[in-house]
């Protein structure tokens, strides 16, 4: 008993030495008085060391302008090709943003209303039957993800194979779900079919290229001078996206634009965002492109987020989602995730701050956290919700991790004391040191099996740490059950 104090004390000690050092390999680390960029520039490398990224390209947004770039890693690893500030990405869903600036350009010209159904613009395709009416899929609705219609990508396909048209994705003869309202419109679920319905929108009502439109209406008079939907331009200049296992990605995009197929660099993005604020001169939120009350308008909850997007989120806007933080401001983001990559913006409109980061892997999101909590924190900000839930979730880590070490530690201490002994047959506490065991191991076989695969697309590392302390906890189980206590042991 005089050693039960002493033992415990020790084994509380190391569990929070171990909890110490999982928050140094798995949290953003390090305070300073730095500015931003020198803090950027030193952090960033490491961050891409320890969540195994290749690449990243990062960009600041002050005062309305964009003040400062930087780029890091690799844009292409085989080829040992560094990123650099010109290397262009593939943005992935913050096209949805443009298209939505894009939409509000139509509104504005009085040729579309956000309240009208997509039936009344889209000749070009023939809407199929649905289980909900077609007159409550309105363009609003179809910018909020809140239209009912399924998920589903653009129709990506092998590199080398011909795309499909436009029409067969929505059609849902490319692999794709057709796009059709499947739930009760009026809800949030996130769709890429409903922007490719936008895209039929902006063609029908215009009469044009979408890309082209776009190009002439929104990325050029806004400055956006390396930013394009076309790939073969930029096929020796970009970064090659990977995926979670680290393999480069061969797919072609699909024939769909609108929800994800522009190219650019971090600084275009930013002079993007950058476009949403007032300006260091004077400007308008909009830069003459569009009014600032439809800025305000794209940058406004009209349905609450659910799920996954509900954890950096308050609510969808048109094209952007948006969070209110703890000091009262309004900041509005957009993520853009897809087959190799993970790029984020972040912005407070009434500040006129805001960052961008684009990356080249499939498990950059704990990554671009990381990198928006250290600006937000230099920013003066409150911490945003994507950096806060990259936060707590950490936490289940760090408790398994002290569970094991305490496991470890206890039985080390009874073989060392001679308190434990091997007598797998014993019969003290047999029940109860096998149910402990087959309850341990059952844990670790179900997240191998099923946990670790959805997890580990979002959170790679993460899901490293939960499987090694899982398979910790599950093995020091079945050793402490073939290894019970000793008649003689004192079971304090």
């Amino acid at each position: 008993m005089a050693n039960a104090p002493s033992r415990r004390r020790f084994l509380g000690a190391s569990a929070l030495g171990l909890t110490a050092s999982l928050a140094g390999c798995l949290g953003p680390g390090g305070d300073g008085p730095e500015s931003l960029p020198t803090l950027l520039e030193e952090r960033i490398p490491t961050l891409l060391e320890r969540y195994d990224v290749p690449g990243a390209s990062v960009a600041l947004v002050e005062d309305g302008a964009v003040t400062w770039t930087g780029a890091y890693g690799e844009a292409d690893p085989a080829a040992d090709r560094p990123t650099t500030e010109d290397t262009p990405f593939r943005v992935q869903s913050i096209t949805k943003s443009v298209t939505a600036w894009t939409v509000l350009k139509l509104v504005e010209e009085g040729e579309i209303d956000l309240g009208d159904p997509i039936e009344r613009h889209v000749t070009s395709w023939e809407l199929p039957d649905a289980p909900y009416p077609w007159d409550e899929v309105t363009v609003r609705r179809l910018l909020s993800h809140s239209a009912g219609l399924p998920p589903g990508g653009g129709g990506e396909v092998e590199s080398g194979e011909e795309p499909p048209t436009i029409q067969e994705v929505l059609s849902g003869e490319a692999g794709t779900p057709a796009a059709r309202p499947v739930e009760e419109p009026g809800t949030f679920r996130y769709s890429n079919p409903g922007y490719a319905l936008l895209e039929l929108l902006v063609e029908d009502v215009t009469g044009r290229d979408f890309a082209a439109y776009v190009d002439d209406e929104i990325l050029t008079p806004l400055g956006l001078d390396d930013a394009t939907f076309d790939r073969d331009d930029l096929e020796a200049d970009l970064a090659v996206e990977h995926y979670v296992d680290g393999t480069p990605v061969e797919a072609t995009p699909g024939p769909v634009r609108a929800h994800g197929g522009l190219y650019a660099t971090a600084e275009d993005v930013a002079r993007f965002v950058a476009a949403s604020t007032a300006g260091p001169d004077g400007e308008q939120p909009g830069r003459d492109v569009l009014e600032p009350e439809s800025v305000a308008e794209m940058h406004e909850p009209s349905v609450e987020t659910t799920g996954f997007y509900d954890l950096a989120t308050d609510g969808a806007g048109l094209g952007h989602f948006a969070e209110t933080l703890s000091g009262g401001e309004r900041a509005v983001m957009n993520g853009g995730q897809g087959p190799g990559s993970w790029n984020w913006f972040h912005a407070v409109p009434s500040t006129g701050d805001g960052i961008v980061i684009l990356t080249n892997s499939e498990r950059s999101v704990q990554l671009i956290a990381d990198i928006v909590d250290a600006w937000a924190d230099r920013s003066g900000l409150s911490t945003p919700a994507l950096a806060g839930a990259a936060r707590w979730i950490r936490f289940p880590v760090w408790i398994l991790g002290g569970i094991a070490l305490g496991l470890a530690l206890r039985l080390g201490y009874g073989l060392f004391s001679g308190a434990r002994s091997f007598a797998p047959l014993s019969e003290r506490d047999r029940i109860a040191r096998a149910a402990l065991a087959g309850l341990a191991v059952a844990a670790a076989g179900l997240w191998w099996a099923v946990g670790r695969e959805f997890l580990g697309y979002f959170l790679p590392v993460i899901a490293d740490w939960l499987g090694l302390v899982l398979a910790a906890i599950a093995a020091l189980a079945v050793l402490t059950a073939l290894f019970p206590r000793t008649d003689g042991a004192e079971t304090s």
